[in-house]
């Protein structure tokens, strides 16, 4: 493990100063911790304390959902001064920006190494049956994600990989230095995570449990979000039919369902709640978005740019009519967002929502992954009802197909995050509204200098 993980994990992720008291827990040696992990409440806290840090604004707080990310896919106008106009021209070597890089790199392996203290202790015998089951197979499909978005973020472009050492697959928890994987070993090593998560967690959600901390499942890692994940991961390393096999899985196990257009429109259910796999509740979400998005001067697109470019006019589509809103101001008119809008109408189950996984995208890889027509056009035709567009969709050969879940991976999910990995999963040249070629430079996020000695 390089420099910054395993300092990191010397001054111990329980420092989390966003957490609750009951949760700002600061083992300082072994006997604490093994006092820490000694009752379920110590396991408890601890997987709940992952999770907290998940939810920072350098993390999918900001960053990796609504901010940086989503200049890096060209969703937001960035004044070439500041430094969202360096992620948006892909100025990796700004100051500011390396500086952003840093702190995601970082945040992801702090909450990692958190993660991987809680799974070194979980097989100690206190947690039994369901419990442990429960716990350990969050856990390992956390690690597991983040581990995963580490890869999407500062790994070669999917198709490129050699056999040259990448990054580090964290798996213990030391002051040693982890070995860095190669691509086949680091996709292994997660695979591997998957798999058992996956067999853990059936378990438990295919059946119910009276323990409330078995609630609110769709705000963390579930069965259902493993097996989503995995069919991610599958079409990240080109393997189709994997993809395709995890994605219909999800899909026909009936968990979630598609939000139609009531349900966003009249329910004011702007998040789609009810596709969420897995999502985090983030408890100052108002705050957080009335300060990036929200107030006069934030963040927006041009109308003429969504409404004509993206949405090709179409007035029917829910996603247009309702998500987006102009907004006059003394500045300037802005073309809004407004899927994290927070009001006295947003329903308490949608409320407080930022998604990480949908169950719009496992139909976007079940149309990508079929080859017959015949097979994936129904699925489009879902896709289309549920969010009332009228346009005549041609999706019926390998090209339109392809121009179709282009559009659709641009529309549904804006503000998520999602974009940028789709563009480098594809290599794709064109980038929509970027006047930079995607290319490797673009794609694989510079290892912070201070690690790259550590790649040996």
């Amino acid at each position: 493990m390089n420099k910054l993980i395993y300092c990191i994990v010397a001054l111990c992720v329980f420092s989390l100063t966003s957490c609750d008291k009951w949760l700002d827990v600061k083992p300082s040696n072994n006997e604490e911790e093994r006092e820490l992990f000694s009752t379920e409440t110590g396991f408890e806290s601890s997987l709940t304390g992952a999770y907290i840090g998940m939810k920072s604004s350098q993390l999918y707080g900001e960053n990796l959902t609504m901010g940086m990310l989503e200049y890096m896919a060209q969703h937001w106008v960035a004044n070439s001064a500041d430094v969202e106009g360096h992620y948006s021209d892909y100025d990796y070597e700004n100051v500011q920006v390396e500086s952003s890089i840093k702190g995601v790199y970082a945040g992801l392996y702090n909450v990692i190494a958190n993660v991987n203290n809680l799974l070194r202790y979980v097989d100690n015998g206190v947690l039994r049956g369901a419990k442990h089951d429960l716990i350990k197979g969050e856990a390992l499909g956390l690690r597991a994600f983040l581990q995963f978005d580490l890869l999407r973020l500062f790994g070669p472009i999917p198709g490129t990989q050699d056999n040259t050492k990448m990054l580090a697959y964290a798996t213990e928890v030391t002051r040693k230095p982890m070995p860095i994987q190669t691509w086949d070993e680091y996709t292994a090593l997660l695979e591997k995570d998957l798999n058992e998560a996956e067999a853990l967690l059936k378990n438990i959600d295919m059946q119910k449990n009276k323990d409330p901390f078995f609630s609110y499942r769709h705000n963390r890692m579930n069965y259902w979000a493993v097996q989503a994940l995995k069919a991610r991961f599958y079409l990240w390393i080109q393997n189709k039919a994997k993809a395709k096999e995890y994605a219909e899985k999800v899909i026909k196990g009936g968990w979630r369902s598609l939000c139609q257009k009531d349900d966003i429109a009249q329910q004011n259910d702007y998040v789609a709640s009810k596709e969420h796999l897995f999502s985090l509740h983030v408890y100052d979400l108002k705050e957080m978005t009335e300060r990036l998005i929200y107030r006069p001067g934030g963040v927006y697109m041009p109308e003429s740019y969504i409404r004509k470019k993206l949405f090709e006019s179409d007035i029917t589509d829910v996603r247009l009519n309702t998500l987006w809103k102009q907004v006059t101001e003394t500045s300037r008119t802005r073309f809004v967002l407004m899927k994290y809008k927070q009001s006295d109408n947003t329903p308490n189950y949608a409320a407080e929502q930022i998604p990480l996984i949908r169950l719009y995208e496992m139909y976007l890889i079940m149309i990508e992954c079929s080859e017959s027509a015949a097979e994936y056009m129904p699925l489009v035709d879902e896709l289309m009802k549920a969010r009332n567009v009228s346009l005549q969709i041609n999706a019926d050969t390998p090209k339109s197909k392809e121009k179709f879940l282009n559009l659709e991976y641009n529309k549904e999910f804006y503000g998520e995050g999602q974009l940028f990995f789709q563009y480098k999963r594809r290599g794709e040249k064109n980038i929509l509204w970027s006047n930079v070629e995607g290319t490797k430079s673009v794609y694989e996020l510079p290892i912070p200098k201070t690690e790259v000695k550590y790649k040996e």
